[in-house]
Formats: C-alpha cells, sequence, structure tokens
C-alpha cells in the first residue's frame, strides 16, 4: 500500500488551523462579559467574581464583592481594589483597615517581596527586554513601620509618624524603600512592612506617607502569560504559555500586544 504525504504546504496549515481553534475555544471558554461591583466596573478575563460561572475567569484570580467594594484576598491579607490596568496587566490595591481622613489607621497586613514566588498568580514585577537580556522593572516599593525607644532619631530617612500614631512607651517612624542593616538605628526595630506605587519627593510628612497608603500598590499578573516590556517600543508583549506549540511558525503562540 503506498503512503502518499501531503503537500509540505498542506502539512504546514493542518497544525496552524488546528492551533488557532484550539486558541478560539480556549477563550471562549474563559472570556464572559464583564462582572462590576462598586466602582469597579469591568471585571473580566483572568479575573472573575465568586459567584460568576465557572467558566469565566480564572480561578486563582478570584475577587470577592462585598458590601459593594471589590476586594482581593492575598495571602493572609485583605485588600480593596482601586483599579484594573487591562494594557499593563496591573492591578492596583491598597489594605481594608486604611481609612481615608483617618491617618492613625494603619496597614493590618505585612506584605513585601519576599512574600511572592515564581508560582503565585501575581508579582511585584514585569520583565523588560533590553537587546537580547531581560530585567526586572518593579512596580512597588516598600513602606516600612519601625519603633525606637527615642524620638531623637538622627536620620533624614526616619519619617516620624506623630501625631497621627503616638505610642506611649515606644516611637514611631517611616522609612520609604529598602532598609540596609546599617539604616536601622540602635533601639530601633521593624513593626511592619508594606507596599505602595506611589512615588512622592524628599522631605515628606507623615500625611503624605498616609496618602501613598491609600492610594496602595500595584501587582502584576502578567505571569499567567509570558510578558515583558519591550524597551525599545515601549508596549507590552504576551505570548500564553498555555498554547500548544505550533510548527512553522512558534509566533503564533503571540496573545496579545497591546501599548503602556
Amino acid at each position: 500500500m503506498i503512503r502518499r504525504s501531503l503537500p509540505i504546504p498542506v502539512r504546514f496549515i493542518v497544525p496552524v488551523v488546528l492551533g488557532l481553534f484550539y486558541v478560539a475555544c480556549h477563550a471562549k471558554d474563559h472570556h464572559c462579559e464583564p462582572s462590576s461591583c462598586g466602582d469597579i466596573r469591568n471585571i473580566s478575563y483572568p479575573f472573575r467574581l465568586t459567584d460568576d460561572p465557572d467558566k469565566c475567569g480564572v480561578l486563582r484570580y478570584n475577587l470577592s464583592c462585598e458590601n459593594n467594594l471589590t476586594v482581593l484576598h492575598l495571602y493572609s491579607g485583605k485588600y480593596y481594589v482601586r483599579a484594573i490596568n487591562y494594557e499593563n496587566y496591573t492591578i492596583r490595591v491598597m489594605d481594608a483597615n486604611v481609612r481615608e481622613d483617618n491617618c492613625t489607621s494603619i496597614p493590618r497586613y505585612s506584605l513585601a517581596s519576599y512574600n511572592f514566588s515564581y508560582e503565585d498568580p501575581y508579582s511585584m514585577f514585569l520583565k523588560r527586554a533590553i537587546q537580547t537580556s531581560r530585567e526586572r522593572l518593579h512596580l512597588s516599593k516598600a513602606i516600612i513601620f519601625i519603633s525606637c525607644e527615642t524620638q531623637l532619631v538622627n536620620s533624614p530617612r526616619y519619617v516620624d509618624t506623630a501625631p497621627c500614631i503616638d505610642a506611649a512607651s515606644r516611637h514611631s517612624f517611616v522609612i520609604i524603600g529598602s532598609l540596609k542593616v546599617s539604616d536601622l538605628r540602635d533601639s530601633c526595630r521593624i513593626e511592619l512592612m508594606v507596599l505602595t506605587s506611589s512615588w512622592i519627593g524628599t522631605n515628606s510628612s507623615y500625611i503624605d506617607i498616609h496618602n501613598m497608603l491609600l492610594y496602595g500598590f500595584e501587582l502584576s499578573w502578567a505571569q499567567i502569560l509570558d510578558c515583558y516590556v519591550d524597551i525599545d517600543t515601549n508596549k507590552v508583549r504576551c505570548y500564553d504559555r498555555t498554547m500548544p506549540y505550533l510548527e512553522g511558525d512558534n509566533n503564533l503562540n503571540l496573545f496579545v500586544f497591546r501599548a503602556l
């Protein structure tokens, strides 16, 4: 029995068509009409509300609607969703314990870079492509709450939290950004580490820092795809790692290509 081979063009067309059919079905299975809760009006793939149909979104990107506020439960913390940016694959959230017009309210949950791992649904950075190499573009920075036995701390980085936070036996300060061991003064200890994506200048007051807490911090969900920022075009390129390899042109795995 003679076995005939398909013509070369057809052999390449068949897996491409099947692959694109898979992409279409994959999208249909997970993309639904957007949901809404409070001020967040466009909750769509990969996000979903907990009462959405199971086919909508991705389960690890569950959000809940509580008292007309969109809530993200992350690790042991509770965070209000302030914004979702589908153009650069970031979600901005704030600690649910921080209150506007009440500078005595501070975050309840510690959160820092060491909380995140590669397998987590969120990360603190996007990858940025520079020629043939990639580096990390950080989305958030640290706000560190420190208590000291004395109010006289000789460092311009220590921002006094008084009169908002006035401890009875120890004095409270805040540092913005990373902290070296040499930056921690004698008789001082770290009480809380949180994140912010707000950027302010030097000589900031604690009221400014409290406003940073209200603004919240950004996290990326781009690791659901293989995403990075192309520094030459300032655009985000993403490849869906769940899609099959298509023989003949692996660029067909390109899933999204959006400007920042």
